[in-house]
């Protein structure tokens, strides 16, 4: 493959942060990361831009005449919980794509969404979701933008693609919103508590399968779709390919954070962790650990986000799988490593001697 030109937006973020990670290991890609403020590093090009602002991307970038591929991972910042501003959000992309779309050098323009195309945070969904099941019912910035990418492609020389991940998890310790954090930093409180670890839902969430999306497979597979010519114009799931019980998966994280399995009791993690954060900095003092802040360490209201349904979160792989992705990860295995990693960087206590 002749040498390509990626931009990344929203690249100071941790999936566009894996992606770009993901790109310069190939060593057949040049990086341009987008970010309003762009972290001071040294591997990639940087950009600072505000992608609201139509008029700040035609400025910023409207010389780029290299461009081939465009990953977009950029999100209007709101609080966990709220709805996010679908009309701000669409007008982001077309922002970039209109003023990138003029160069002749421009390939494809891939988006990542998420499941929540198909409504699974409203209610129960028909599972295994495939990617011709329909929208929800709700507003979602996910659409526009899907819409504005099939219009603007139609007659043009370049594709497009979407991902539809659940999920996010990545080992890094910097960004709050995780599944791993969450159950590690809680594991730990309970443990200073003398309590044990209680599944934060009802007996039907506990027994229902779920999934998740490592971020190291979501950097691959959209990388697949960009470059892969069969995946042009469409949208695919992507998830780690295992659906375990949160039943069987809360039993095995126990066991690595070496703390008492509990039952299910329904309670949000916002709310109980309201008034914890003194007992984590007795957690933090006791075991020497790297000194952190409860509430900037962890994101409660994900937790509860994640942890919240009781019913089944399934994604189909098939059509992504027929199309020549075949790269899962087991979902057990990433959290093992996961919670090895916060240890490893001194956020969690260690391992008690065997």
């Amino acid at each position: 493959m002749d040498k390509k030109t990626a931009i990344v937006a929203g690249a100071s973020g941790l999936i566009g942060r894996r992606i770009a990670e993901h790109l310069l290991s190939l060593g057949k890609w040049s990086v341009i990361g987008l970010a309003r403020k762009p972290p001071p590093t040294r591997n990639m090009s940087w950009i600072a831009v505000d992608l609201s602002n139509r008029d700040d991307c035609t400025r910023k970038l409207g010389e780029l005449d290299k461009v081939t591929h465009v990953f977009y991972t950029a999100r209007f910042d709101h609080p966990e919980g709220q709805p996010e501003p679908v009309e701000t959000n669409a007008a982001m992309l077309s922002n970039l794509v209109d003023v990138l779309k003029r160069s002749p050098a421009l390939e494809h323009v891939h988006a990542v969404h998420g499941s929540k195309y198909y409504g699974h945070q409203l209610g129960p969904v028909p599972v295994p979701l495939r990617e011709d099941t329909p929208r929800a019912r709700n507003r979602n910035f996910y659409f526009l933008q899907e819409d504005y990418l099939a219009t603007s492609s139609g007659d043009a020389r370049w594709s497009y693609s979407t991902s539809r991940p659940h999920a996010f998890c990545d080992p890094a310790v910097d960004h709050p919103r995780s599944a791993g954090l969450v159950f590690a930093v809680y594991a730990a409180i309970q443990r200073e508590l003398g309590l044990r670890f209680d599944f934060p839902g009802g007996e039907v969430g506990y027994e229902a399968h779920t999934q998740f999306t490592d971020l190291g497979l979501l950097a691959r597979a959209v990388t697949w779709m960009a470059t892969e010519p069969l995946c042009a114009n469409q949208s695919f799931n992507i998830v780690n390919g295992d659906h375990p019980r949160w039943r069987e998966l809360w039993m095995r994280v126990a066991a690595w954070l070496e703390i008492e399995l509990g039952a299910p009791r329904k309670f949000s993690f916002a709310e109980y962790m309201a008034d914890k954060a003194s007992v984590w900095d007795r957690v933090v003092a006791k075991h020497g650990l790297r000194k952190t802040q409860l509430h900037s360490l962890v994101l409660w209201p994900y937790g509860d986000y994640q942890l919240r349904p009781d019913w089944e979160v399934m994604s189909s792989m098939a059509k992504a799988r027929a199309l020549g992705f075949h790269d899962s990860v087991d979902s057990y295995e990433m959290f093992r490593q996961q919670i090895e990693n916060y240890r490893a960087e001194n956020i969690i206590p260690a391992a008690a001697a065997r």
